[in-house]
């Protein structure tokens, strides 16, 4: 297994006892899953959660939504941090989630797992894993590809910090890797530094699913080249 950046399980445990706190204060991409989810989409699972700050978020919003990681560290301090929610966090390997079975999520995302590996085949058995455990659509969340000036913002900070050394998509990569197990795909540019668009409307408390989904049915790939990240819907 070929990862970039930090590439070991004890390096992400030592990562997140520095990190865990400091994340929670972004919750856009919990309001950005919440948006493309339609009513039969009952119960979720966030993989690779790291700080489960979106899986917490969407349990507040009233949807069913588990979590699991592989590092025991993020696992332990999103116990602790969330104490209502303990039956719902778990250790799990995604390429094996053995304990699991087949479609018994109708939801699974995750965000920015797999700009840690650089290897399209490994992120192919983490893709048919996925969608083995999922029943209606498996969401991605990648670092964009096609803005330039985030991929130098990240170059920079890399030098510092390996916890920023990581892959950049561009939309056709991705597609084209879940067209591998899922019968079609759309993707939403999101992320706009925390101010803009999308991310002004939850600034605002216009999060809704509606406003936001409205919103990005409207803008399609308008911001591609300005947007953090892109979000990928599987659908199987």
């Amino acid at each position: 297994m070929k990862k970039i950046g930090i590439n070991t399980k004890q390096g992400w445990d030592e990562k997140w006892n520095s990190i865990f706190v400091h994340y929670q204060q972004d919750l856009r991409h919990a309001y950005y899953i919440n948006a493309v989810l339609d009513e039969e989409d009952k119960n979720i699972l966030e993989i690779a959660a790291g700080s489960f700050r979106d899986m917490s978020r969407l349990n507040e919003l009233g949807l069913d939504c588990w979590g699991t990681d592989y590092s025991e560290t993020a696992v332990n301090l999103a116990k602790q941090n969330f104490p209502s929610l303990q039956d719902k966090i778990f250790n799990g390997d995604a390429f094996n989630f053995s304990n699991l079975q087949d479609k018994q999520f109708d939801v699974t995302f995750h965000n920015g797992f797999w700009v840690l590996f650089e290897n399209d085949d490994e992120i192919k058995k983490l893709a048919q894993e996925q969608a083995r455990i999922t029943k209606n659509k498996m969401i991605v969340t990648v670092h964009n590809g096609h803005n330039k000036d985030f991929i130098r913002y990240f170059d920079e900070l890399s030098k510092e910090d390996d916890l920023y050394k990581i892959r950049f998509f561009k939309k056709d990569e991705i597609a084209d890797l879940m067209l591998s197990v899922c019968k079609s795909v759309t993707v939403y540019p999101v992320g706009k530094g925390k101010k803009y668009f999308e991310d002004q409307m939850i600034n605002e408390g216009k999060y809704s699913r509606k406003e936001l989904k409205e919103f990005f049915d409207k803008i399609k790939l308008k911001n591609l080249e300005i947007s953090e990240r892109l979000l990928f819907i599987g659908y199987l």
